[in-house]
């Protein structure tokens, strides 16, 4: 999904059946619950995510297609919905690619003005996202794949987090 659906789905609000049936396919009550969590632009991005993980690796073999697809829907998890602004979204998503220095300097804890706080929510969501998905029992394999998905790729990078990376980074 590029840039421009990115920012239409900021302003939609509900998922179309297909998208929930997909969903379903792949997430328990748990699982379920966590995604019905995220913004609406959270789940879109997340379930393209999910669409093109099966698209790219359908004949590859040793991946864990089960965890690679949850882990796709779940990874944003620790973006609460409601917690950030859209203008926000939009001015952090900018900052997270050009000025990644900046957004760990404004990101800190404490700071309360809306922004800060935005840039700080981006910056921990994935131990955030971990915390609450093994909280509820989620996989280890899933909690993993949430919790390392910001994580820079080394030679130790497993299949699946590899691939979550590379669509996250393309969707």
């Amino acid at each position: 999904m590029g840039c421009w659906q990115r920012l239409i789905d900021l302003f939609r609000t509900k998922l179309k059946p297909a998208d929930r049936e997909f969903i379903e396919t792949y997430l328990d009550e748990p699982g379920l619950f966590l995604f019905t969590q995220m913004s609406y632009s959270d789940q879109k991005h997340s379930i393209a995510m999910a669409r093109f993980l099966l698209g790219e690796t359908e004949n590859l073999k040793g991946v864990d297609f089960q965890s690679l697809i949850q882990g796709a829907l779940l990874h944003d998890v620790g973006k609460v919905k409601g917690e950030m602004s859209r203008l926000n979204r939009i001015i952090v998503g900018v900052i997270r690619r050009l000025f990644p220095g900046l957004r760990k300097k404004w990101g800190q804890r404490g700071k309360n003005r809306s922004l800060r706080h935005a840039l700080y929510v981006d910056l921990i969501h994935p131990s955030r996202g971990a915390y609450m998905a093994e909280s509820l029992g989620i996989d280890p394999k899933v909690v993993s794949l949430i919790k390392q998905h910001h994580d820079p790729k080394t030679d130790n990078t497993d299949l699946e987090l590899s691939l979550l990376q590379m669509a996250d980074e393309k969707n």
